[in-house]
């Protein structure tokens, strides 16, 4: 496993998370910060979400839940971020090669994957996810939001690179067709920590919707 593994994680069990983490390998979080942004024109990982990027406030969600170390997958934004970038091997070859690249890089353990575009992921579910997969490490611990998975947040086994890896060479792409290798253990959760923020006009109404204080936004926007 990369070194960094070795230098960031804590020497303590701080969380239940961590704790169950110590018997089923380490619990690494990464945001997904490789993809071209077309909608929203800029690199949204670095968009202004609050004050701050908005792949920061992920990161924040997921340092929260009690992963380390938090990392990068794909692009450029990481080093701007102050995380250590997984490039991809096969750049262009769809999230699921990227995906490949991230759990053969861990090694061994879990790794929670999510994209940088949700400004209101929040710890507990992330937290969720991952206690759901020290329970069950041979599977992927998936989000599932009134009975439909989300590969949006989903924790995936290392040691099913190898098998990802054969799919991506055999053509496949996407995240779906990894779970359905692997094997999905669904988690319901909320779904507001889903809501994606495609472009600049959704981030706003997002961040309204997290801010509003006064209780007249009942529902959050349909991003």
């Amino acid at each position: 496993m990369h070194d960094v593994l070795a230098s960031a994680r804590p020497k303590l069990a701080t969380s239940r998370v961590q704790l169950i983490s110590n018997m089923s390998g380490p619990l690494i979080g990464a945001i997904l910060t490789g993809g071209q942004s077309r909608r929203f024109g800029s690199d949204k990982a670095l968009a202004d979400a609050g004050g701050i990027p908005m792949a920061a406030r992920v990161a924040a969600a997921l340092r929260e839940a009690g992963l380390d170390p938090v990392v990068a997958a794909g692009g450029t934004a990481g080093a701007e971020l102050g995380l250590v970038t997984i490039p991809d091997r096969s750049p262009g070859a769809g999230p699921l090669a990227a995906l490949a690249s991230l759990l053969s890089w861990a090694g061994r353990g879990g790794v929670v994957v999510v994209p940088c575009d949700l400004p209101l992921l929040k710890a507990h579910d992330v937290r969720a996810i991952a206690e759901a997969w020290c329970e069950e490490p041979s599977l992927v611990a998936v989000a599932e939001v009134q009975g439909v998975h989300s590969v949006s947040l989903a924790c995936w086994p290392a040691h099913s690179a190898r098998r990802l890896q054969v799919a991506v060479d055999q053509g496949q792409s996407r995240f779906t067709d990894g779970l359905t290798i692997v094997g999905a253990n669904p988690v319901p959760i909320e779904g507001t920590s889903l809501l994606d923020a495609d472009d600049a006009a959704t981030l706003g109404q997002l961040l309204e919707y997290d801010g509003d204080e006064s209780g007249t936004a009942s529902d959050p926007p349909d991003a």
